[in-house]
């Protein structure tokens, strides 16, 4: 009888200890972010400046974050989420990612044939993939693969970005073994030098016959837009050189690498 007691008693000692554990680390149910999580797309692309949804959903509800910044999501799921919240949604400027190379199969020299992984990353660890060009596409196709939202294909061994379905989410960026894509603001029409090569002319002509060779007519045809860094042109993108006509500059480059 007095093992019953014992027992019975224990049991309700356990069953005290398991219901003041259950009530004291029980994890409230936070309804708003549940609400947020279901919103995102769940595609956990980074584009948000978090590495997934749900980060980006904590840091919006703990008010770290601002709405407006999915870029997958676009305008309908930021109008939802900032009208969760109860705040303002600022519109964000659109981003779109540019190839800064020029190459593709027909124009592409190669100084060795490659029979590895059919990768841009591989081939980039194992002496280029027989590339000459140190600096240029590799043209296996890792950003196609990397991007959620299909904005990327493969024409004639080179990858080509739709602009109007690049969200700008930088996947691409991320994926690119030579850093060869850059996030840049959506303007019409879009200007920029589809080449990275930083090499004098000499160096640059003997691996690319389309690569940019620094030789400043763009610079002296565009009233400073364009501007030559390291034996490299760059579209300068201040908002001062938005209204000038850049067409001349465009034709009378040598290799035809500004591309519009």
């Amino acid at each position: 009888m007095l093992s019953l007691i014992f027992m019975a008693s224990l049991s309700i000692f356990f069953a005290l200890i398991l219901v003041t554990a259950e009530k004291t680390f029980k994890v409230k149910e936070d309804k708003k972010l549940e609400e947020i999580i279901s919103i995102l797309p769940g595609v956990n692309c980074g584009g948000c400046g978090f590495p997934s949804c749900e980060a980006y959903a904590k840091a919006l509800r703990e008010g770290k974050a601002k709405a407006g910044l999915c870029v997958i999501g676009g305008e309908e799921v930021n109008r939802k989420i900032s009208e969760v919240l109860g705040v303002s949604l600022e519109e964000e400027e659109k981003k779109v990612a540019i190839l800064r190379c020029n190459i593709n199969e027909e124009t592409r020299k190669r100084n060795a044939l490659y029979h590895g992984i059919d990768t841009c990353f591989a081939a980039n660890l194992i002496q280029g993939g027989g590339m000459a060009c140190p600096y240029g596409c590799l043209g296996f196709g890792d950003c196609v693969k990397a991007c959620p939202v299909d904005a990327i294909k493969m024409v004639k061994g080179s990858p080509k970005v739709d602009y109007e379905k690049c969200v700008g989410c930088g996947e691409c960026v991320r994926a690119c073994p030579r850093g060869l894509y850059e996030l840049v603001p959506y303007t019409r029409p879009l200007i920029y030098v589809a080449c990275n090569n930083t090499e004098p002319i000499r160096k640059t002509r003997e691996v690319c016959d389309v690569g940019c060779i620094g030789c400043t007519v763009c610079e002296k045809l565009s009233n400073g837009a364009f501007e030559i860094k390291n034996n490299l042109a760059r579209l300068r993108r201040d908002k001062e050189f938005k209204d000038i006509n850049l067409d001349k500059a465009i034709e009378k480059c040598p290799t035809k690498v500004i591309l519009k």
